[in-house]
C-alpha cells in the first residue's frame, strides 16, 4: 500500500512558533526524498478535513507544539500525554488534534499515531501578537525536532532516499 504511513504537521502559522510543525513538515519535503510508503501532508489549522488522511493508515506521526519548557522536544501517544507539558488548548485550531484524534479512536477509525512535539510559549504569550516567524529559541531547535522525526520515522522503516536536489 503506498503511503501506508502519514507525516502530518500541524499548527497555524500565523502565531509563529505554534507553526512550528507546519515549518518542520515543509522542511522535510523540501530537503528530502521518501519512499512511497510516507506522505508528509501540512496539516496547518484543518481540524475536521484531516479525518479523511488520518483514517485508514498503518501508522500516523504528528508534528506539534506544546505548552511546555520552550524548546524542549517531547515524544508521547494521545495516552500517555506527559504532565509536564499542556496540549490541546494552546493553539486556535478549530478542534485541537488530542479532540480530533479521540473522535476518530471512538468510532474505531483511529490508528496508532505519535505525537513530536517542540514546547513553545502559551496561546496566550504567542497570541499577542501574529508572526509569521519562528523565535530564536525554536528557530535554533528546528534541526534537534528534524531529528527526532527522523529517527521516528527510521522506526518505521524509513529512511530518506536521498536529500533533494535542491537543498
Amino acid at each position: 500500500m503506498a503511503h501506508e504511513i502519514l507525516l502530518l504537521g500541524v499548527g497555524n502559522l500565523l502565531y509563529g512558533d505554534e507553526g512550528v510543525g507546519v515549518v518542520l513538515v515543509r522542511r522535510l519535503k523540501e530537503k528530502y526524498a521518501f519512499s512511497e510508503r510516507l506522505e508528509i501532508v501540512d496539516g496547518g489549522t484543518l481540524a475536521w478535513d484531516l479525518l479523511p488522511l488520518i483514517a485508514g493508515r498503518e501508522q500516523v506521526i504528528v508534528v506539534d507544539a506544546v505548552a511546555a519548557e520552550l524548546g524542549e522536544i517531547y515524544r508521547f501517544s494521545l495516552h500517555d500525554i506527559p504532565s509536564a507539558i499542556q496540549y490541546g488548548k494552546l493553539s486556535s485550531h478549530e478542534w485541537e488534534m488530542p479532540e480530533l484524534l479521540t473522535a476518530m479512536e471512538i468510532h474505531g477509525d483511529l490508528p496508532p499515531v505519535t505525537f513530536i512535539a517542540i514546547g513553545v510559549n502559551s496561546l496566550a504569550e504567542i497570541s499577542s501578537s501574529l508572526t509569521l516567524e519562528l523565535s530564536l529559541r525554536i528557530a535554533s531547535r528546528l534541526e534537534a525536532l528534524e531529528k527526532a522525526v527522523l529517527q521516528e520515522l527510521a522506526s518505521l522503516g524509513v529512511q530518506p532516499l536521498s536529500e533533494a536536489a535542491h537543498a
